[in-house]
């Protein structure tokens, strides 16, 4: 029997008829490989240094382990990075990896405020480089090598001094914020099963509830935003603007809690399809059509809500909103 040619047909053949959101050259297209990548699932470092009386600070998803003897680890930073020069400079770097409860750490470390240091709880470490208070864990790590990768330089360091401590891990994925929960096939382990210290109703264990209910909420919601043709981010976008129109990109970031790079690449998708036009303040609004496809998602949502909470009772029901009124207080007044 004469066989086929590897030029005849593909090596390899799909399982299913699933087709790719989106697909094409990340050489060309750097949002497409961005959200690419958004969707590995990673945990969220604070990268701290010092050179002299000048203190340096960047918030990345890039950081890996390398070796365990010696014990190595590396993370990227853009070379056009503020921060790039000092780190660049400085022998020395700490990793501090964020717990659940830090997310206003992430978004302030993220942002483009002067001295970041200035109102944040930090301390010295042993090799003299700033380590944040709340952490999960700190590493603190003289700098072994540099490697060029393309616009960022990758540096790896040397563990000198680790350091763990309770608590959950901050995780980003999908360009949001989420917390570590149970695989519903898995079986939980002691460590990580709420109910197995005795006490499934402390307050770690609401929060995690809470972050899970969200994260299982807005992934079967994202259907309903793709029929709209738009991701979670710009979604949120749209909501904002909508809400609060002519706002800057900083402004806007903070808002949606997306970070800098995921706002500016829904602006810019947004753009692109003439949903956005500047507004009179220098920062930007929904035009026409663009106000339709956030009212649509809106109508949508409505009737998610509604399907959601059939034959959950009134009593509780009010007793949700008020815990979660009473989260959302505290929290803000700490701001």
């Amino acid at each position: 029997m004469q066989s086929r040619s590897l030029m005849e047909e593909p090596m390899t053949l799909p399982k299913d008829d699933r087709r790719p959101l989106e697909a094409g050259d990340p050489a060309g297209d750097s949002r497409l490989f961005r959200r690419c990548l958004g969707q590995y699932g990673t945990g969220i470092a604070i990268i701290t240094t010092q050179l002299g009386e000048q203190r340096g600070a960047v918030t990345v998803n890039s950081f890996a382990s390398v070796s365990l003897d010696p014990p190595l680890v590396l993370w990227s930073l853009a070379r056009e990075s503020r921060s790039f020069p000092l780190f660049r400079d400085s022998e020395k770097f700490n990793v501090n990896i964020l717990s659940s409860q830090q997310m206003e750490v992430s978004w302030h470390f993220a942002s483009k405020i002067e001295d970041k240091f200035a109102s944040s709880s930090w301390f010295v470490g042993e090799l003299g480089m700033p380590l944040l208070d709340g952490c999960l864990v700190h590493l603190e790590c003289e700098k072994q090598a540099e490697v060029e990768g393309g616009d960022h330089t990758i540096l790896i360091g040397r563990v000198r001094r680790a350091s763990r401590f309770e608590g959950e891990p901050l995780l980003f994925s999908q360009g949001q914020y989420s917390v570590p929960a149970s695989h519903p096939d898995a079986s939980p382990t002691p460590e990580v099963g709420g109910a197995a210290n005795g006490n499934p109703r402390s307050e770690q264990t609401i929060v995690a509830q809470i972050f899970e209910a969200h994260n299982l909420l807005s992934a079967r919601f994202d259907e309903h935003r793709r029929a709209e043709g738009v991701d979670i981010a710009v979604a949120r976008v749209l909501a904002c603007l909508y809400d609060s129109p002519d706002l800057g990109l900083e402004d806007l970031a903070t808002a949606t809690f997306l970070g800098q790079r995921d706002t500016e690449d829904a602006v810019a998708e947004l753009r692109r399809r003439d949903l956005l036009r500047k507004g009179a303040t220098g920062g930007v609004v929904l035009t026409e059509a663009g106000r339709t496809i956030r009212e649509a998602i809106r109508s949508r949502w409505q009737e998610f809500q509604r399907d959601q909470i059939a034959g959950i009772t009134d009593p509780d029901l009010s007793s949700t909103i008020r815990t979660l009124a009473k989260l959302i207080s505290r929290n803000q007044a700490t701001k």
